[in-house]
């Protein structure tokens, strides 16, 4: 697996998650990986079905992120195609042709596909070793994005006569989700692969500005040289923000699903092929934006969900590089989402479900507590949290209030307790509530008991919160254990500091522009890359990232022995890309 990994993506060790995943699928156990955006999901079935003897088929949600993949793919030389309602009836023969004479080593697919009796024909004729749901949220009635197609289409893959390996990813997906994707597709609890969402290329923003107009113009004046996309959430916003900018003269797409179809792909096309830096768009604009150099996204209205903001904003910084992802909040989106919600034709219980999914939404964009923190206990409660530094609350939330004294009051507390407690019961011992099951376990005879009793249960939750999000306490299964690190917290070797508990300050939105790369050469080198990927034509980002880019900005190899030491570049893009690149870099070098 090692040098498969090496030899066709240029990588000299896995990232997190992925071995682990990997093993499973070849050691023929369902699996499902939950790995953030940009976290490699697809190196999850591509590197075993490279390493397998026969044929994976990728089931994917939709026609653009087929062709994305399947161009990746033949970049590296590897045989891929994709059968989807853009190819002519010519082009549908060839690949037919291929996947019965067995020289194809990836078929991507849409769900609907199997609903074709012809092609299940076809399929049963083939050696499937492998199939991959990509997306794999979209088959779960509580994920962000269900789709009825992805549920239909499991029957059919599990009646296929095949023995083949099974693998479901996804990069948002709740406790509950996971469960209900795991329950359809027979994946054991022990082989739920989830790495961390964290993303520390990534700072999220909040800024609850009356002027969003004036911010996005602003924004995009500053950032005219970066790809960005600004999304919205009706139609009607994304049609009125991109005339503003027609109107500026900056060169933008947008796109919904109210556009003619021809058009969308057009928007698309151009968006991903770096013609066009700036996307403004609604949701539709989602999952099939296989673009890694996104430096921004810009969310101009506040979404339903967590999951659907994770999702969109994790468009951005895919080739690890720094990258914002802004919120812009009034509470005129709370009233726009209550409408959706309440509109909708779904049923009560997944409208009460909505309901909640838009209080935690609604949560987010007010709290003082980290960002990213909060987005990881959303997705998994369980984890270990610290304050990422970065973020709009990290960076300008007030917080100077000192607690110091209630922090090491509720650590004393909790360590005194005689058995693993959850938040409420907690509560109810540092404001000394007398209650029968605080009796029965003789909590009301502790030193600590009744500690914080001037306290509100609401100001209890918010210093708890606080413990939690700067990592003194831990959290399993909503029970409430003291870190190893609160020491320093008990001995007094750190002040803790938080926002006064009862005002919410307006956050800033600080703007950064990061250079540290030769951006002279770089723009050379992405000329380079347009002009290759139009010879070849494939994505440019199919032929290197913005990322390996840079690093060639930096670096300057001038040598393929040079080149190669670079993550990303395999045997095969050594040897066809990288000779034209290593030419432009000698050319920059020489003296004038």
């Amino acid at each position: 697996m090692q040098n498969i990994l090496q030899e066709y993506f240029g990588y000299q060790q896995f990232r997190a998650g992925q071995k682990d995943i990997i093993d499973k699928v070849i050691d023929h156990r369902p699996t499902l990986g939950v790995m953030p955006t940009g976290g490699g999901k697809s190196v999850c079935y591509q590197v075993p079905g490279l390493y397998l003897d026969g044929l994976t088929i990728v089931i994917s949600p939709l026609i653009s992120l087929m062709k994305d993949q399947v161009d990746s793919l033949r970049s590296m030389g590897i045989n891929a195609e994709f059968l989807n309602s853009t190819l002519t009836s010519k082009e549908k023969k060839r690949v037919e042709s291929e996947l019965v004479s067995g020289n194809l080593k990836f078929l991507y697919i849409a769900p609907e596909r199997f609903n074709q009796p012809q092609f299940i024909q076809m399929i049963n004729k083939c050696n499937v070793q492998l199939i991959a749901f990509d997306e794999a949220h979209c088959i779960s009635k509580w994920g962000h994005d269900f789709r009825p197609s992805y549920q239909e289409v499991i029957s059919h893959v599990m009646s296929l006569p095949h023995h083949f390996r099974l693998v479901a990813l996804t990069a948002t997906a709740t406790k509950e989700v996971q469960e209900d994707i795991s329950s359809k597709l027979g994946i054991a609890p022990n082989d739920i692969v989830e790495t961390s969402i964290k993303r520390e290329n990534l700072t999220f923003k909040v800024d609850n500005t009356y002027q969003r107009l004036n911010f996005v113009k602003d924004y995009v004046k500053q950032h005219r040289n970066q790809s960005g996309i600004i999304y919205c959430s009706t139609r009607k916003q994304v049609e009125q923000l991109s005339e503003t900018f027609d109107d500026l003269e900056i060169d933008n797409v947008m796109y919904h699903a109210g556009l003619p179809k021809e058009e969308r792909a057009n928007a698309q096309r151009k968006f991903i092929d770096d013609d066009v830096k700036l996307a403004v768009a609604t949701n539709a604009f989602g999952m099939g934006i296989d673009k890694s150099n996104v430096r921004f996204v810009i969310h101009y209205n506040m979404p339903q969900d967590i999951e659907s903001y994770y999702q969109e904003a994790g468009r951005a910084g895919r080739d690890q590089l720094d990258s914002e992802c802004i919120l812009l909040y009034s509470d005129r989106d709370i009233d726009l989402q209550k409408f959706f919600i309440s509109s909708s034709p779904a049923d009560d219980e997944y409208k009460e479900k909505q309901g909640e999914k838009l209080r935690q939404m609604i949560q987010y964009t007010k709290t003082t507590k980290c960002l990213e923190a909060m987005m990881i206990h959303y997705f998994n409660p369980d984890e270990k949290l610290e304050e990422c530094g970065r973020c709009s609350s990290c960076v300008q939330a007030e917080k100077n209030y000192n607690m110091t004294t209630e922090a090491q009051k509720i650590l004393s507390c909790i360590a005194r307790l005689k058995q693993n407690e959850k938040r409420n019961m907690i509560i109810q011992v540092l404001r000394g509530e007398e209650t029968n099951q605080i009796s029965n376990l003789g909590y009301n005879e502790l030193s600590t008991y009744g500690i914080l009793k001037n306290y509100t249960t609401n100001e209890c939750h918010h210093l708890l919160d606080e413990l939690r999000y700067k990592g003194y306490l831990n959290e399993h299964k909503e029970i409430l254990s003291v870190d190893q690190s609160a020491m320093d917290v008990l001995r007094g070797n750190v002040e803790i500091m938080t926002t006064p508990f009862r005002t919410k300050p307006t956050e800033i939105v600080d703007i950064q522009t990061i250079t540290d790369v030769d951006r002279s050469l770089f723009n050379r080198l992405v000329e380079v890359r347009k002009n290759l990927s139009k010879e070849l034509e494939v994505s440019p980002l199919s032929i290197f990232s913005d990322q390996i880019l840079e690093q060639f900005a930096k670096r300057l190899p001038d040598s393929k022995k040079e080149m190669v030491l670079i993550d990303g570049i395999g045997s095969y893009k050594l040897k066809h890309y990288c000779p034209i690149f290593i030419d432009t870099i000698k050319t920059y070098k020489q003296p004038i």
